[in-house]
């Protein structure tokens, strides 16, 4: 009779620390970014735009990256089980509804500009 371990069968010993590094430091990345975006509340990746209406949605994206990569660093660092693993994947599902919540204001706002594009040039011919 043969047994067969199935707990880290498929697991090299130098592959799961490599793993876990790499996510720590693209995790590391992304917190630093959800830093920028929370404390400046404009995007680095456009220019010209007006800072005030977009600065409570940006800042709701930093507060999201910050949650969803905090908790992921915690988890890789720690490997925490029960009630506390559990908490920390509440914090990652909040934040992911703070992304969805944003990007469903910045689909109503663009669509908002859209209709305002629109009336602005019927009402100037």
């Amino acid at each position: 009779m043969t047994i067969v371990r199935t707990s880290r069968y498929y697991q090299s010993p130098v592959t799961t620390p490599l793993v876990q590094i790499v996510s720590l430091v693209l995790a590391a990345l992304a917190l630093i970014m959800g830093a920028y975006l929370l404390i400046l509340g404009k995007r680095p990746w456009r220019g010209g735009e007006d800072v005030r209406v977009v600065a409570p949605r940006v800042r709701l994206l930093g507060l999201s990256y910050i949650l969803v990569f905090g908790a992921a660093m915690i988890q890789i660092i720690s490997q925490p089980q029960g009630v506390e693993a559990e908490a920390l994947g509440g914090l990652m599902v909040l934040g992911g509804v703070i992304v969805i919540v944003v990007v469903l204001l910045e689909a109503r706002a663009s669509r908002l500009a859209g209709h305002e594009d629109r009336l602005d040039s019927r009402l100037k011919s």
